[in-house]
């Protein structure tokens, strides 16, 4: 699994709370070009035609707008699940489940949905 950031999370001090989803589902952080020009996230993790080519079985876009050059570098995953304000961003069209909300009101809320329910069921 891999959960992307996209220039939607809009500044270097909320990689963590992506990171934090792709720890919540046991995956790795991955990057768009634009996150990784800026600095926010090295370059080992950026997707797309210059960086890395991956498959997972789920990738989550988070703010990201859908690059012709990142979806060619995510195109072959099992599952994907976009993130963004705009229900008309093309990323959406690379999707299977597309959530149109604030993914810095949704991500937290989610992963700690997650979290909640891998510490009941290790309980259980």
């Amino acid at each position: 699994m891999i959960v992307s950031a996209g220039r939607g999370i809009g500044k270097k001090e909320n990689v963590p709370i992506i990171a934090a989803l792709a720890e919540a589902l046991g995956g790795e952080l991955g990057a768009s070009r634009p996150v990784v020009d800026a600095g926010w996230v090295e370059h080992s993790r950026q997707i797309g035609t210059t960086g890395q080519v991956v498959s997972p079985k789920l990738y989550v876009a988070c703010g990201i707008s859908g690059a012709i050059q990142h979806v060619a570098g995510m195109k072959k995953s099992e599952f994907v699940v976009a993130i963004n304000k705009d229900k008309d961003a093309p990323i959406g069209e690379a999707s299977d489940v597309l959530v149109v909300a604030d993914l810095m009101q949704f991500v937290p809320i989610l992963t700690a949905k997650l979290k909640n329910n891998l510490t009941r069921r290790s309980w259980n």
